[in-house]
């Protein structure tokens, strides 16, 4: 029997390379729902298509997460050939993911399963999988791997700016207030996560300023990183072009580019722009 299954939501966006380098990766679908329309994040629908889709469409997008019997059910198939589970999962401040996570892992022996809470989602918990499937192939013990992973979530961090607030708004990822004095004021908000949760960290009047913005605020909060990354949503032009900037700041450090998941762009919209960091 093999030792440790990493199981981890789809908003982490896990490319083909990290899945062809470890056999011991599994992806949780969240689902996206165009009135009677279902569809699994990153499976049935993509960024580009799901933007496509929300011009044409009559019906504004809600989106949830794994069902606590899908998950009961993968982790019944995986503690098969697994000692234990690993699942992470995108905050529980903005998902139910990890709390159907619990309920489902409730129902098996407590010592194999455990949950672990991101507070994050996208390149960060990507960088929480890559490490989690480093350790594990170095057969680091779950708790272990844990640890590890409760030090990177307290030493992380993530600003994004949103092209228009009101998608968060709408879905009730940030409040109702800060959206509407968004759209009356036609700023470009930077935003924050903050204990798991989406804060209002700043206004700018444009993007450019916005995307210098958060260079400098990340400058001033941290003195070393070992982890830069960017994320956007339908987006690239801007992710590449960022990405040269943030490479003049820190040059010693490989800046890769993320995009966001179906999932994760609903609430935010498109030409969203993130930039993550890992002390």
């Amino acid at each position: 029997m093999k030792n440790l299954a990493i199981v981890v939501d789809s908003t982490a966006v896990i490319n083909d390379t990290l899945k062809s380098k470890y056999n011991n990766i599994y992806i949780a679908p969240l689902q996206i729902l165009f009135g009677d329309e279902v569809f699994h994040d990153l499976i049935d629908i993509d960024s580009a298509s799901l933007f496509t889709k929300m011009e044409s469409s009559s019906y504004l997008p809600t989106t949830s997460q794994p069902s606590v019997g899908y998950i009961m059910d993968l982790f019944e198939k995986l503690l098969e050939d697994y000692q234990e589970i690993l699942y992470i999962t995108i905050s529980s401040k903005i998902s139910g993911t990890y709390q159907n996570g619990l309920l489902a892992a409730k129902q098996f022996d407590s010592s194999r399963i455990s949950v672990f809470d991101s507070l994050s989602t996208s390149c960060i918990e990507y960088a929480f999988v890559e490490k989690a499937l480093e350790l594990s192939q170095n057969n680091q013990t779950k708790d272990d791997i844990i640890q590890a992973l409760t030090t990177m979530r307290d030493n992380s961090g993530i600003f994004l700016c949103v092209d228009d607030l009101a998608h968060l708004g709408r879905t009730g990822r940030i409040s109702n207030t800060g959206a509407i004095v968004g759209g009356l004021l036609k700023i470009k908000p930077i935003l924050q996560f903050v204990n798991g949760e989406i804060h209002l960290k700043q206004k700018v009047r444009t993007l450019s300023r916005a995307h210098l913005e958060m260079i400098q605020m990340m400058k001033s909060e941290i003195k070393d990183t070992s982890i830069i990354q960017i994320a956007h949503a339908g987006a690239k032009d801007l992710a590449i072009a960022y990405q040269l900037t943030l490479q003049d700041y820190f040059p010693n450090h490989t800046i890769d580019i993320h995009e966001l998941s179906p999932v994760i762009s609903i609430h935010t919209g498109p030409r969203t722009l993130g930039i993550a960091w890992i002390k």
